[in-house]
């Protein structure tokens, strides 16, 4: 939990995907984060 919501910056990978989502990783390189759109998200959890 901290080292996504503590006191350092994520960092942004500069060209987003072919998707249009944006990729952060946090500053110690454990966790990668990548955004979606709303459509994605009812597809991911509808199973």
């Amino acid at each position: 939990m901290l080292t996504i919501c503590g006191s350092d910056a994520l960092r942004e990978f500069s060209s987003p995907g072919k998707s249009g989502s944006c990729f952060y990783s946090t500053q110690d390189d454990r966790y990668m984060i990548k955004t979606v759109k709303k459509a994605e998200v009812k597809v991911s959890f509808t199973c």
